[in-house]
C-alpha cells in the first residue's frame, strides 16, 4: 500500500466532553475511525505540549517547560516527525496555529519567524497566531484583515470584549484558517504524499463566536464541584458555539477530500494540545491535572486505521495514549520504522490496537516540578513543592474526580505503588533532560496533601 496522506488537525483547550451532538463532522470521523477515550497530553500547557507531540519526547527532554520558553534546542529540532517525512518524500505544510515558540515574540512578528518555523521540517508555511491576544499580531490573519479593511473593526471588537465575534465565519480566524486548509488540499496535484498539520485557534479564549449563539446555557451541564452559576453555563456555553465552528470546517475539508478522491487515501487525526476547565473545581484555563485539562480529545480515521471492533456504532477505544504515542504512530503509517531512542517511550496506537504491540499500563504527564501517573483506574499527581502527593483518584468508580483519596485510610499501598512508579519514571528522564535546575524532575517524596 502506498503510504497515505496524513492530516493533523489540532485545536487548542478542546476537551474531551466537548464532542457532541453540535460536532456532527467530528462525530462522523469517529464512527469512520476510532475515537480514543483515555488519550493524554504531554503537558497541560500550550508550548510544551505541542513541541512534546512533534518530538515525541516529554517536555523536560525537549527543554520547553513554559508558553515563553526558547524553541527546542536544533539538534533536536532537526528530529520532528515532519523532518522524517520530508525524507520520506512527503511534502510538509503549516496552516494555522502552532505556538512551537515565545508566544508573545511569535504573536508580534509571527510571519518574520516562517524561517524558524521552517526549521522544524515544513516545506510550507501560513501562519496564524492568536484570535484575541491583542489584535495587533503580525500573521497571515491580521494581513488578510489589514488588506481587505477589516483590522480597525476586529481591534475595536477585541477592546470592547464579549462574546459577538465582529465578523462571519468565513472572515473568524479559525475561519479563515480552515479555509486555506481547504485551498491547499484542492490545490495540491503533486504525485507524492502531503502532511498537514492544520492548527485552529478555538475554542481557546476569548469565548466569542460568529452568529448567534444556538446552545442552550440551560442544557450544558453544570460546572464540577463548583457553583452552578448562570453565567458559567453561558460562558461554558459559548465556549462550545466554537467548537460549532471549528466542526463545520472539519466537515468542508471532508466534502473536499471525497470530492477529490482523497478520503480513501487519507489519514485524518484530530486532537487539541489540551483541555480547559471551564469552572470545574472554581478553575478556568489549563495547567491543572485533572481530565478536563489533560485529558485531550483524540480521533483517528483513514486507511491503516482498525475499526472491526466496532458495533452498530463508533468504536471508542479504551487504550491509555498520549501524544507521544503520534510520533512513531505518524512514522509507522508513512511506512517508516522508528529508531529505538530511550528519549521517545511513545508506542505505535495502531500496533497496540492490533496487539502487536504491547499496551501502556500507565502514561505520563508533567509541568515544571507537577507530575501525574494515570494506569487503568486510578491517577495521581504528585508535586514536592506543594507537600507531595497531591491527588489520588479512582477513576473507575470516580470519573469525575470528586473523591481525593489522599490521606484515606487503606489506601496507603496503592498511594506508595503509584508514587514509586511515578519517581522511577521522573528519575529515568533525568538522563535527557533539558530542564532549568529549578524545573528538574526531583525525588523528595511525602505522601499526604497540603497541611
Amino acid at each position: 500500500m502506498e503510504p497515505p496522506n496524513i492530516i493533523l488537525i489540532i485545536t487548542d483547550h478542546f476537551r474531551r466532553d466537548a464532542l457532541g451532538p453540535h460536532t456532527p463532522n467530528l462525530l462522523k470521523l469517529a464512527a469512520d475511525g476510532t475515537r480514543f477515550a483515555n488519550a493524554y497530553c504531554a503537558a497541560p500547557l500550550c508550548q510544551p505540549a505541542r513541541t512534546s507531540l512533534i518530538a515525541g519526547m516529554y517536555p523536560s527532554a525537549t527543554g520547553v517547560c513554559g508558553n515563553q520558553s526558547d524553541p527546542m534546542p536544533d539538534r533536536l529540532r532537526d528530529d520532528t516527525f515532519m523532518h522524517h517525512l520530508r525524507r520520506a518524500g512527503y511534502t510538509t505544510a503549516l496552516i494555522g496555529k502552532h505556538h512551537y515558540v515565545d508566544n508573545y515574540g511569535w504573536c508580534v512578528d509571527a510571519t518574520g519567524q516562517d524561517e524558524t518555523i521552517r526549521r522544524y521540517g515544513f516545506d510550507h508555511v501560513f501562519q496564524v497566531a492568536d484570535d484575541g491576544e491583542n489584535g495587533h499580531n503580525d500573521d497571515e490573519y491580521t494581513h488578510y484583515l489589514a488588506a481587505n479593511g477589516l483590522l480597525e473593526t476586529f481591534r475595536s471588537a477585541l477592546r470592547a470584549g464579549g462574546f459577538q465575534h465582529p465578523f462571519e465565519a468565513e472572515d473568524s480566524a479559525d475561519g479563515f484558517i480552515g479555509r486555506n486548509g481547504i485551498r491547499f488540499v484542492e490545490a495540491y496535484d503533486r504525485e507524492q504524499p502531503f502532511y498537514l498539520n492544520l492548527g485552529f485557534i478555538g475554542p481557546h479564549p476569548p469565548y466569542w463566536h460568529p452568529g448567534e449563539l444556538t446552545i442552550d446555557p440551560a442544557g450544558v451541564p453544570a460546572p464540577i464541584a463548583a457553583s452552578d452559576e448562570p453565567r458559567t453555563r453561558e460562558r461554558r456555553a459559548h465556549y462550545l458555539q466554537k467548537t460549532v465552528l471549528i466542526d463545520r470546517y472539519v466537515g468542508e475539508l471532508l466534502d473536499v477530500l471525497r470530492r477529490r478522491a482523497l478520503l480513501e487515501r487519507t489519514v485524518i487525526i484530530f486532537t487539541s494540545d489540551h483541555g480547559d476547565m471551564l469552572g470545574d473545581f472554581g478553575q478556568w484555563d489549563k495547567r491543572f491535572f485533572y481530565e478536563a485539562s489533560a485529558g485531550v480529545p483524540l480521533i483517528m480515521a483513514g486507511p491503516g486505521v482498525p475499526h472491526e471492533e466496532r458495533l452498530n456504532g463508533p468504536f471508542i477505544s479504551k487504550l491509555l495514549v498520549s501524544h507521544l504515542d503520534l510520533y512513531p504512530t505518524i512514522l509507522r503509517l508513512a511506512g517508516l520504522e522508528p529508531m529505538r531512542d530511550r528519549r521517545r517511550p511513545g508506542r505505535d496506537i495502531l500496533a497496540m490496537m492490533r496487539d502487536v504491540a504491547p499496551a501502556h499500563d500507565a502514561v505520563f504527564d508533567e509541568l515544571a516540578t507537577t507530575a501525574m501517573i494515570r494506569t487503568g483506574n486510578w491517577k495521581l499527581v504528585f508535586d514536592p513543592d506543594q507537600g507531595g502527593v497531591q491527588y489520588l483518584f479512582n477513576l473507575a468508580v470516580d470519573p469525575r474526580e470528586e473523591h481525593n483519596l489522599v490521606g484515606v485510610a487503606g489506601y496507603e499501598s496503592i498511594t506508595l505503588g503509584l508514587l514509586e512508579r511515578l519517581l522511577a519514571h521522573r528519575i529515568r528522564l533525568t538522563q535527557f533532560t533539558h530542564m532549568k535546575e529549578e524545573q528538574r524532575p526531583v525525588t523528595r517524596v511525602q505522601v499526604g496533601g497540603n497541611d
